[in-house]
């Protein structure tokens, strides 16, 4: 018992530093991109905070299987390198010994994994695309600014104007792209203004004044082109916009009764979490295996190159899973399969892991 809390606390205390610090790394980068949407005034800034912890908490369940590789790889490197594990095989305690505290400590963080993968992160999805439905509903044509390109809440519109006159709050040299139907118009405006159903006899709606009116059929049909004085396009407040369905917010029980393979691939994400968690707990114990006078932090590179391969295979798979171009079954398990393989031999398997092993006990 005295060697498994030695060895489970010398895995936690690294884990305790690289999980932090990748959610600080990941908080900070999420935080530059949200603060750049308010400063583009499509947001509010009393969300930005929320935000972050919603995105942090989401991450967790990668940040956390990758700082448990790492901290099982630098851990147990350590112990390597000042020659503590070649003192515990002097004094009889064998390699599977050591993988089994391994293995308690990777079933625990992959426990903790389930279920922020399950639960936590459809409720935080769902909580965060409320937040963004409602920035969108709060958008403001007061808080844009002039030089950028900005796209209305229904995606039907596109505007872009160079200049804003700060007494009236009208908009000058204004550029508008509009789909309708199979017809995408543009009108090219002098000034335009934000006008509530008052003035414009009808629904709220963008004026604009000495307009050129473009009308660009997407079956190759002729060019229309008209110039009017006047000129009032349609664009609703969002408050009444209805929140879609998002497979990344719907309850895990909701996808496993769904038969579309979007919502399978999500579903398996979902449950596979765990099941990497664990296998990569594992993988860092072979890869651990340092020489006497190496670097403790001499695998760090090998053991970050080979969870970037693994995630981004993973990410491979969800994808073709989603597009159809591997079936359901065996949906995106190959790639554990290959790793479950891979831990396997390189933990008990055949001729070229023994010589791994034992090149390992040498050093």
């Amino acid at each position: 018992m005295i060697l498994d809390r030695y060895i489970s606390w010398e895995i936690t205390k690294p884990l305790l530093i690289f999980c932090p610090g990748l959610v600080f790394l990941f908080a900070n980068f999420t935080a530059a991109r949200y603060l750049s949407q308010v400063a583009d005034g499509a947001m509010s800034g009393d969300s930005v905070v929320l935000m972050v912890l919603l995105k942090a908490a989401i991450a967790l369940e990668v940040l956390l299987p990758i700082a448990l590789h790492l901290s099982i790889v630098v851990a147990l490197g350590r112990l390597y390198t000042d020659s503590e594990m070649t003192a515990l095989f002097a004094c009889g305690v064998s390699p599977d010994r050591i993988v089994r505290i391994v293995l308690v400590v990777s079933l625990v963080v992959a426990g903790l994994v389930a279920y922020l993968s399950v639960y936590v992160r459809p409720w935080a999805n769902d909580i965060r695309y409320r937040l963004e439905h409602q920035a969108v509903a709060d958008f403001d044509f007061n808080n844009m600014k002039p030089g950028r390109f900005y796209e209305s809440s229904s995606r039907k519109h596109v505007i872009f104007f160079q200049h804003l006159d700060q007494q009236t709050g009208h908009m000058q040299e204004v550029f508008i792209q509009s789909r309708e139907g199979n017809q995408v118009r543009v009108v090219s405006a002098k000034e335009a203004y934000y006008a509530e159903a008052v003035e414009t006899e009808a629904s709220r709606g963008l004026v604009c004044l000495e307009a050129q009116v473009y009308m660009l059929p997407q079956d190759h049909g002729d060019l229309a082109q008209a110039t009017t004085q006047r000129l009032v396009i349609e664009w609703g407040r969002s408050s009444d916009l209805v929140l879609e369905y998002r497979r990344k917010a719907a309850p895990t029980w909701q996808l496993a009764l769904s038969d579309s393979s979007v919502d399978i691939a999500e579903l398996q994400w979902r449950l596979s979490t765990p099941v990497a968690t664990f296998l990569m707990g594992l993988l860092g114990f072979p890869l651990s295996r340092a020489r006497a006078r190496q670097g403790k932090y001499a695998k760090l590179f090998v053991a970050v190159l080979s969870y970037a391969t693994f995630y981004n295979l993973n990410l491979v798979a969800k994808t073709w899973v989603e597009k159809g171009v591997v079936g359901t079954i065996p949906g995106i398990w190959w790639v554990h399969i290959l790793l479950a393989i891979l831990v396997a031999g390189l933990l008990w398997g055949p001729p070229w892991a023994a010589l791994w092993q034992g090149r390992g006990r040498r050093s």
